[in-house]
């Protein structure tokens, strides 16, 4: 699976609303539909930023996860009914790490939701160069 950095303030970030003027620092997508933020500092704190933009990107279709959140980002995920798991991300990591998510069953009732009255899926993401040069 296809994965790369994406910092605050570079186009890739401002495209996602990942902005330097709201937001420092960085996360990772993977193969297209998964976002894993592995860390965030929200620029105007207590104005919903950050909560917004993970809703954002939830209604984007993206899988968030959000790596080691500590204690003000963990109360956010579970305003948004996210869920504590492990996951290895050898990357990054050398040993599994605390990844909070959404529930399968959210995702999954997400996405059939996204779908329009063709069956065409919905979602706004960012291309995957290496999906692109797949269809070539």
């Amino acid at each position: 699976m296809t994965a790369y950095r994406i910092e605050s303030g570079t186009p890739d970030g401002d495209a996602l609303g990942f902005v330097e003027s709201l937001y420092s620092g960085w996360l990772e997508i993977k193969g297209n539909h998964r976002i894993y933020l592995h860390f965030i500092i929200s620029r105007y704190k207590n104005e919903g930023n950050t909560q917004t933009l993970i809703r954002r990107w939830i209604a984007q279709g993206y899988d968030v996860r959000v790596v080691m959140p500590r204690p003000i980002m963990q109360h956010i995920l579970q305003k948004l009914h996210f869920v504590r798991a492990e996951e290895s991300l050898p990357e990054w990591y050398e040993e599994t790490v605390e990844c909070w998510r959404q529930p399968v069953a959210e995702r999954t009732a997400r996405m059939s939701e996204e779908k329009d009255p063709a069956g065409e899926n919905t979602d706004r993401r960012i291309p995957d160069p290496d999906e692109e040069n797949d269809k070539m």
